[in-house]
């Protein structure tokens, strides 16, 4: 056991936010006998000191001081603070590194294609006007193969920052898909096949914990089970349990119990979503003869997705009838000189308009590997599919991008790809950023170029992509920037809008009990207040709802906050939401199903640090649903 007489601690925020003032404090505590003169210091990197300065004070035994210094955050994205307390008889020194986020909303612009050897293209990517100093970048991925480009997707996939039922199978499953196709390919990846494993397994325990006592799944552990949710993570545990990765039986058994009652007893749900359902059953070994003849019978109301994943049924239970399926899905092709798609312009999934092409396209890509590896359409169709990667190196969503994965790796895997031997050339501003001599041997193996402002314009950037050699080039390009612009700003209209309101909590004694008003803040806070934030979202019916609500530096949320008697409660203050997440820097909600008209939320904060804080929008999206989003005005917050 090691004990230290001499303590330093620091009293930080979480994280900073660009052009914040804030305070922040050293305390050193004396556990020494005697009587302790310290020097004490703060140095800073990325933050600038408006005021303190080292000091000698003098801390009797077992006591404490306190030194503040006040500092504004610069504009960089990290700031580091090194303390020391220094003594004759023992000291003490701490250093912490922390975030420094960029105020504003944070949007992008992405274009991504392919070039076959011999060829370019340009285009521009523009930053409007008003950006935040320091946030402009420009990602760029480029990839000689469809295998190599798949790794980019990945890694939105496994990096992304929520966790509900779809995107944790959307997270770990490809993982395992991709991972199988490199192998049977024999291409060269360096993988790290222990974080690889920690990935899946972690996504079979969350899953775990996310089954309801029904058997099923819903989007979250909290709500219902649903038709879509519970097939898409029984297919794919089952998927995983074939790939040898521990699933316990019972998991699948039950969601497969929940499927075949929720199949019998809701004729009511879409005829695609009937297939998928079927699918997962037979994955899963629970193929229902008579369930599966029903679809057949009614597959003329299955859309090119349904017919697809039908297919894929069919097949696995070694059904002639897949190739009649396969037969009709080549005649729904639509195609031109150089590609070719298979439309859907809704998600019949998890039942919503929205523009399922890109899923549609790589499941008949999926099926038709199998039954018609030869066809002319599957080179085409893998082509629509990367060419219209619209997130840069990703898909629309979540959901979407691993949809898209699973169709290319099995066209991979029926095909495999032509051994390429290209040069790839970047010109940003016509300026050389990347040139890669790209072949077999690095196939896979090329990291994400970032550019930041510095290598940047402040308005028009003219990208040029050149490929020389044989073989196909991938590309993505993704801008990215923070924006202060008010017309970024309430951006809401009546189908969705969300407001943000800040109140005061003041405690007032009530006969032996401490109760609380509740009043709008209209000043400033002071250190030690509490806080209510209400959040609230008017609009139509809306599924699969995101709120994201940033927080003022210098403040914590108090988690438990049903101890918080109200004298007089307003009806706003009650608990409506599916799940909700607090992170560092802001709050998630999270809400399945948005009826039309107003819903409101609220959380508490405890102010800790004195300053001038400012807080980007709040926002609102469906996440399922691209190009929607509302946001809030910014407010700036005082703390005395």
């Amino acid at each position: 056991i090691v004990r230290k007489n001499l303590i330093l601690r620091l009293a930080v925020p979480r994280f900073f936010v660009q052009g914040d003032e804030i305070m922040i404090s050293a305390l050193v505590h004396n556990y020494l006998a005697t009587e302790k003169a310290v020097r004490v210091s703060l140095d800073f990197k990325g933050l600038d000191v408006l005021d303190g300065a080292t000091r000698e004070v003098r801390v009797l035994p077992r006591a404490e001081v306190r030194l503040d210094w006040r500092v504004r955050a610069q504009q960089v994205r990290n700031a580091v603070v090194t303390g020391k307390a220094l003594t004759d008889e023992e000291s003490d020194a701490l250093e912490v590194e922390l975030p420094v986020n960029i105020p504003g909303v944070k949007l992008s612009q992405a274009r991504g294609g392919s070039l076959a050897g011999g060829s370019s293209t340009a285009f521009d990517l523009t930053f409007p006007a008003n950006v935040q100093p320091g946030s402009r970048l420009l990602g760029i991925r480029v990839s000689p193969s469809i295998a190599g480009s798949l790794f980019g997707a990945l890694q939105y996939l496994t990096t992304f920052p929520y966790g509900c039922v779809e995107q944790t199978m959307s997270s770990f499953l490809p993982n395992i898909v991709v991972t199988q196709a490199v192998n049977e390919l024999g291409l060269q990846v360096s993988l790290d096949t222990d974080d690889v494993q920690r990935k899946i397994r972690a996504g079979v325990d969350r899953l775990n914990n996310f089954q309801h006592p029904d058997g099923g799944w819903g989007w979250w552990e909290t709500d219902e089970s649903h038709p879509f949710m519970t097939a898409y993570v029984v297919a794919g545990l089952a998927q995983a349990k074939s790939a040898g990765v521990q699933v316990e039986a019972e998991r699948i058994e039950n969601g497969a119990k929940w499927i075949a009652q929720a199949f019998a007893g809701d004729p009511k749900l879409s005829f695609d979503l009937r297939a998928y359902m079927q699918y997962a059953l037979v994955l899963a070994g629970k193929p229902d003869a008579a369930a599966l003849g029903q679809v057949f019978e009614q597959r003329a109301k299955l859309s090119p997705y349904g017919l697809a994943i039908f297919g894929l049924a069919l097949e696995l239970v070694k059904d002639a009838r897949a190739g009649e399926i396969a037969t009709a899905l080549e005649q729904l092709a639509e195609q031109d000189a150089e590609q070719a798609w298979w439309t859907s312009l809704r998600d019949q999934m998890l039942d919503f308009p929205e523009d399922a092409t890109p899923e549609a396209t790589a499941y008949a890509v999926k099926f038709l590997s199998h039954q018609r590896p030869g066809s002319a359409l599957l080179p085409k169709a893998a082509l629509w599919l990367m060419n219209h990667r619209n997130e840069g190196y990703w898909w629309n969503s979540t959901k979407q991008t691993a949809m898209v994965i699973y169709g290319l790796t099995d066209y991979l895997k029926a095909t495999g790809e032509l051994h390429p031997n290209l040069t790839a050339t970047v010109l940003v501003n016509d300026v050389p950023v990347l040139t890669k001599k790209l072949d077999q041997a690095t196939a896979l193996g090329v990291p994400e170029l970032t550019l930041d402002e510095s290598r940047l314009q402040a308005g028009v950037n003219h990208i040029r992509v050149v490929a020389t050699g044989q073989g196909r080039l991938y590309y993505s390009t993704r801008l990215e920037y923070y924006s202060a612009d008010d017309k970024f700003q309430k951006t809401g209209n009546t189908s969705l809008n969300i407001l943000r309101e800040y109140f005061k909590l003041a405690p007032v004694k009530e006969g032996d009990k401490i109760v609380y008003d509740l009043a709008p803040l209209t000043g400033s806070a002071a250190s030690g207040d509490t806080l209510a934030v209400r959040l609230t979202v008017t609009g139509s019916i809306w599924k699969y709802l995101m709120l994201e609500d940033p927080i003022p530096s210098g403040t914590e949320f108090i988690e438990r906050d049903g101890g918080y008697e109200l004298r007089s409660r307003p009806p706003w203050w009650q608990y409506y939401f599916t799940r909700r997440e607090l992170h560092d820097d802001r709050m998630a909600i999270f809400q399945t199903y948005f009826p039309q008209g107003q819903q409101q939320y609220f959380y508490l904060l405890k102010v800790v640090n004195p300053g001038v804080f400012q807080v980007s929008p709040a926002r609102v999206q469906p996440m399922y649903n691209s190009g929607v989003m509302a946001t809030s005005e910014s407010r700036r917050l005082e703390v005395k």
